[in-house]
């Protein structure tokens, strides 16, 4: 029964066939079509209303830096965030929600691509509706939709890519090609995780006649040089650089053992059930599975495409996960191809799997629920969730750690600011009036930090320096040699909610001698 089930999804064929147009997804309606934009635009103002309420965090502040002084390629990352944060805060200005905008339009993206990639892989519209569903009930897709990292640009892509592909095994038409390439290129300029996409569609063309026809064209290797030539700016800064940024990345990855491994896997689980929402992480996972093995069995290429695009990739960060500290978001491309995935076996199955409805929908309002929650703290700092549970605490008192430092800086108005986290050194530079530069120790600017440069660090002997650094004993004992006296100015307590998150100090730092200042 289940085998004829799936027999009533016909293969896509390559090239398409006279009589394809009966195995074809059905198309968008009107009212599916406004339903859908009303949603999507009905999200985007929520997301841009809590955008420009609430503060930067750290990384967010840190990146806005690259967009001040673009360039091919940065040292953490590739440059596609920056060029879109530099386009968005140069025609609406340098707000939080204009930062912050790159985001709130990747998410409006994200969910129309995954909707019609629903839609098409699996020839019913509610897959569609399903995948919009699930992706917006987990906290992860949630956070992305209102906070500004690399990931924006690279779900976008990601999301791109799997669309194309997609497309491709439906109709077969050789501009999906192309516009995979595009995607996959473009993708690896904004994250280096995109590579991890690549075994799965290539396991699509190696696997199924219909896909593999495609070896043969000149427009597969052209896709392919199409690609390659849109990873050119990370390419060319890294090749300038010692392939400074890939060698991190590889290090990142391989060479960054813990102490205790198992310690690390139940962290790395805890956080992807928190992350994700646990009902909806154990679909996910059945999802995944289930594409995989009915994509193989049924010979539905586009199934398989969704499984081996997302659990590669989370098997991948859960071996990860026993090397090293993996950050909850990492994996979150894993979760397109899975959301898509368990939509679409949930509308096949569903039939026989009446008495797990109530799981399926407990699932998805749960999971709504929990991101209600997460924008409600992220507004108001309201909810009694312990400090050390709570994310959103990363988002409080930046400005008032910014105010005491302006007036120190108005009684000793000759004195540079330094401090030892790239994190702060971004938000001091934003919230502080003016702009200022902000010195990191440990560098001499770019390529750790784009702005400055050697050449500023180089002018920086015989001054005073403002230290803003985090419960600061044993930073002090590193920056002492350097300087000819420190004094301890004033002490401020980061708060979130009413509550202290951290203790920040501000000392002053006279005539600077060498060291502190040199990439280390």
């Amino acid at each position: 029964m289940l085998l004829a089930r799936r027999r009533s999804f016909p293969q896509a064929e390559f090239p398409v066939a006279p009589d394809a147009e009966s195995h074809r997804a059905p198309s968008v309606g009107t009212r599916d079509a406004a339903l859908l934009a009303g949603l999507v635009l009905a999200a985007a103002l929520l997301h841009l209303w809590l955008t420009g309420t609430t503060l930067l965090s750290g990384d967010e502040a840190y990146y806005w830096l690259w967009s001040r002084r673009l360039q091919l390629s940065y040292y953490d990352h590739p440059a596609m965030m920056a060029w879109w944060m530099a386009g968005a805060t140069a025609l609406f200005g340098e707000s939080e929600a204009a930062i912050r905008l790159p985001a709130v339009l990747s998410v409006a993206a994200v969910t129309g691509l995954a909707f019609d990639t629903a839609r098409l892989a699996f020839r019913d519209i509610r897959a569609g509706w399903w995948a919009v569903a699930v992706l917006n009930a987990t906290l992860l897709f949630a956070a992305a939709g209102v906070l500004v990292t690399p990931d924006s640009p690279l779900l976008v892509f990601w999301s791109l890519s799997l669309w194309a592909m997609v497309r491709l095994l439906d109709d077969g038409r050789a501009r999906w090609l192309y516009l995979l390439g595009l995607s996959l290129g473009l993708g690896f300029c904004s994250k280096y995780t995109m590579v991890l996409i690549a075994p799965g569609i290539m396991a699509v063309f190696a696997l199924f006649p219909q896909a593999r026809r495609w070896l043969k064209s000149p427009h597969f290797w052209a896709a392919i040089v199409l690609a390659l030539a849109c990873t050119s700016p990370v390419l060319i800064w890294n090749a300038q650089h010692d392939w400074i940024s890939i060698k991190k990345q590889l290090s990142h990855s391989f060479d960054a053992p813990v102490s205790d491994p198992l310690k690390s896997l139940a962290t790395f689980v805890g956080t992807q059930l928190g992350v994700i929402t646990p009902l909806i992480f154990g679909f996910m996972l059945w999802g995944m599975g289930w594409t995989l093995w009915a994509g193989w069995r049924s010979r539905q290429p586009a199934w398989f495409l969704l499984g081996a695009t997302s659990a590669p990739l989370l098997a991948f960060f859960v071996r990860h996960s026993l090397g090293g500290v993996v950050q909850p978001h990492w994996p979150g491309p894993a979760y397109l191809g899975a959301a898509i995935a368990t939509s679409g076996a949930w509308v096949v199955l569903a039939p026989s799997w009446r008495r797990l409805r109530w799981l399926w929908h407990g699932a998805i309002a749960l999971g709504g629920l929990l991101v209600a929650a997460t924008y409600v703290q992220m507004e108001t700092a309201r909810l009694p969730i312990p400090l050390k549970s709570d994310p959103m605490s990363r988002l409080g008192g930046w400005d008032q750690l910014a105010s005491a430092v302006e007036a120190e800086r108005t009684r000793h108005p000759d004195a540079f600011v330094f401090t030892t986290k790239h994190e702060v050194a971004g938000l001091l530079t934003y919230y502080l009036p003016g702009h200022p530069v902000v010195f990191l120790t440990g560098s001499a600017g770019f390529p750790r930090i784009p702005s400055y440069d050697a050449r500023d660090a180089a002018a920086l002997p015989g001054q005073n320096g403002l230290y803003v650094i985090k419960d600061g004993f044993y930073a002090v004992q590193d920056v002492r040699r350097s300087f000819r006296s420190l004094t301890l100015l004033a002490t401020v307590d980061r708060a979130w909610g009413g509550k202290v998150v951290d203790h920040y100090e501000i000392w002053l730092a006279e005539s600077y001698g060498s060291g502190t200042f040199e990439n280390k």
